[in-house]
């Protein structure tokens, strides 16, 4: 019971972003493609939609460790590009820090359930 409530919880966010990317394309391609590279809408609507689908996999056992291991790839160059708080100033450099590392611990949460046995 608690570790199906602790995939819940940890499968929110990952919902949420996955949503947000699928249906709010523009910014985060406009974002990677600021940093050099080739990322359309559709390439992001396409990641929004492999992120739901990864969330929803984290709650089959046999899909478990490939889905984590797969959302956590896909996190890396996400928060690279969506949280360069190194490039920012004020409150943004604040905010964009926090983003990353909540996303860095999320690929570490990703990885643990990557790692351990279903």
């Amino acid at each position: 019971m608690l570790k199906h409530l602790a995939l819940l919880a940890f499968s929110a966010q990952l919902l949420l972003g996955g949503w947000q990317q699928a249906n709010e394309p523009s910014p985060r391609a406009q974002r990677a493609q600021g940093v050099g590279w080739p990322i359309g809408d559709e390439f992001v609507r396409l990641s929004g939609w492999a992120m739901i689908a990864g969330a929803i996999a984290l709650h089959i056992p046999a899909l478990r460790r490939l889905a984590a291991l797969l959302l956590a790839l896909q996190l890396l160059p996400i928060t690279y590009v969506g949280h360069r708080f190194w490039e920012e100033e004020g409150a943004a450099k604040g905010q964009h820090k926090i983003h990353f590392f909540k996303n860095l611990s999320i690929v570490g949460g990703a990885l643990y359930i990557a790692s351990a046995e279903s």
